[in-house]
């Protein structure tokens, strides 16, 4: 026997508190690196496990120990093959088995994930006698630098201590060293985020209580669990540190870990989840700083929805008068619109509109491509939804009236102003490319941002007709398909021409015959779809290249 070792398990909880960041309590640590020799292990010591220390899907976990002289001699102390991640503290009891006392083991934990098999191992001499914990007082007197350095504890179990001013943002922070296996050190903690808030979150490490702190990332490895970095969900969060090797000569009983919670305003993109379809009480509401790694993938064109926010402003709606293709009611005028709104970046897709209705009305299926047949009457509903511009209500029937119940947000057909406004992203020509037209009827510069008459053969999205939304070039605000592919509903009446003069949030005529809709289709030529195009249907009737996008004045 080399070396006696003592393990001391350490459950310190304290009041909790809310607080943006947060402290764990104090708790042991041990920097050393890893020796092969071995360490005294009772039956009640405790040995951490956590399949965490793989990468990828945990499938299995195994903590066994095998006889140093006679590998035939094994016990199983803990087994785990569900398949689900797992972390805890097991302990060995061998006082009730077969096996020698007072004798080496070696003691391994195996983890096998989808991706790779890690396995840690240390040897041990277990100590069944009572008789032994007096020898380790004795030992722990006289060499008490080194029962620092050894394995002093396997876990320090602590909540946050320190007060703040944003509530419930971070709590309940533990760490747990994962000696003897190695030297990395488990960190949990529990976010509660304001609603609609995103954060940075920081990792700080102590060893000595707090009276200086260090970035983790900056003195070892870190790995945090989460799909975003930057935004968090609310529930329980981890971390894995491993200490870099400045930390071989260190061994404190006064470590802490702090987790920081820095808010972050960001609200470009707002992601309404449709996944619940019909059946779900709510659509979960959460805001984005930009685009996500990878893109905007196919769930965010069917089971979720992506607007983005425009902010208030004034710009020149209509068409010069030298543009090509002008119609004379387009009189240029300068529009205010003094609330910023928020936009779908698709046309609404047959999948969202299914999730949300439980049908599918359209002529031409796929899922991600543009919902169509649909009238204004069956969008905002034939009684209180025939209102506007008298008010803005919507039948709660309706596709509106369901998403506004769902979402707790005014969403709605965009004003012929916010559309045109959206739709140019500061562009003042006939495209939202900042190009003009080269021909009124097939046009290269159409076909760069929409399908059209005359590229339903290029192959974009596979179909003959409207295709999959996002298929062309976005304008400047990342708004796909604002020209071509279908017509996009107004709320407003349709009027000969513009009022004359500048104009702050128009709302249209007061009644009509028909309801603006705009930005061309699959059908039309080149000079049908610029952005200061207008045409109209009549509120009831619903045709194959004539759909809708969402818009949320917030």
């Amino acid at each position: 026997m080399k070396n006696l070792f003592f393990l001391v398990l350490c459950t310190l909880i304290c009041s909790v508190a809310r607080c943006d960041e947060a402290w764990s309590s104090a708790g042991n640590f041990d920097g050393s690196e890893l020796s092969t020799e071995s360490f005294l292990l009772l039956p009640t010591d405790p040995l951490p496990y956590s399949s965490f220390l793989a990468d990828g899907t945990p499938v299995s976990l195994t903590i066994m120990a095998v006889n140093s002289v006679d590998s035939s001699k094994t016990a199983e102390i803990f087994s785990d093959n569900s398949g689900t991640a797992v972390e805890g503290i097991a302990t060995w009891d061998y006082t009730d088995s077969d096996l020698p006392k007072n004798d080496a083991y070696t003691i391994t934990q195996t983890v096998v994930s989808s991706s790779e098999t890690k396995s840690f191992s240390r040897s041990v001499t277990i100590l069944p006698e009572p008789a032994f914990f007096a020898l380790l007082a004795v030992a722990g007197l006289l060499f008490p630098r080194k029962r620092r350095k050894i394995l002093l504890s396997i876990s320090a179990i602590a909540a946050l201590s320190s007060l703040g001013a944003k509530a419930d943002v971070v709590s309940d922070v533990n760490f747990r060293q994962m000696l003897p296996f190695t030297r990395n050190v488990i960190i949990t903690y529990t976010m509660t985020p304001a609603e609609n808030t995103v954060y940075d979150i920081k990792f700080y490490g102590s060893i000595d209580d707090g009276a200086t702190s260090f970035d983790l990332e900056e003195r070892g490895t870190l790995r945090i669990s989460s799909l975003d970095e930057t935004f968090y969900s609310a529930g329980a969060h981890r971390a894995e540190w491993t200490p870099d090797e400045s930390f071989y000569d260190t061994a404190t009983d006064k470590f802490k870990v702090k987790v920081e919670a820095k808010e972050i305003t960001v609200d470009k993109y707002m992601v309404i989840d449709l996944s619940g379809g019909t059946g779900a009480a709510s659509y979960p509401v959460i805001y984005l700083g930009d685009v996500p790694t990878g893109g905007w993938t196919e769930e965010y064109k069917t089971t979720k929805m992506v607007l983005r926010k425009v902010e208030a402003g004034t710009f020149s709606m209509g068409s010069a008068s030298d543009e090509l293709g002008r119609e004379w009611y387009e009189k240029q005028h300068l529009v205010t619109l003094t609330e910023s709104f928020y936009a779908c970046i698709f046309e609404v897709t047959q999948k969202q509109y299914e999730l949300v209705m439980g049908s599918n009305p359209s002529q031409y299926k796929g899922d991600a491509r543009p919902v169509e047949k649909v009238s204004y009457n069956m969008l905002r509903g034939e009684n209180k939804g025939t209102g506007w511009p008298a008010n803005n209500d919507v039948d709660e029937t309706s596709f509106f009236g369901v998403l506004r119940a769902k979402t707790n947000l005014t969403c709605d057909l965009p004003t012929e102003a916010q559309w045109e406004f959206a739709c140019r992203a500061g562009t003042t020509t006939a495209l939202n490319s900042g190009k003009n037209l080269s021909n009124k009827n097939e046009c290269e510069e159409m076909a760069e941002v929409g399908r059209y008459y005359y590229n339903k053969s290029d192959g974009k999205g596979g179909f003959g007709d409207h295709t999959t939304v996002g298929s062309y070039l976005p304008n400047a605000w990342g708004l796909y398909d604002m020209h071509g592919n279908i017509r996009e509903l107004c709320l407003d009446w349709r009027n000969s021409a513009y009022d004359d003069g500048p104009a702050v949030d128009p709302r249209g005529p007061s009644s009509a015959n028909n309801r603006v809709v705009r930005g061309g289709s699959c059908s039309s030529y080149a000079y049908q779809c610029r952005s200061a195009r207008r045409d109209s249907v009549i509120p009831t009737a619903g045709f194959y290249n004539v759909g809708f996008r969402v818009f949320i004045i917030k």
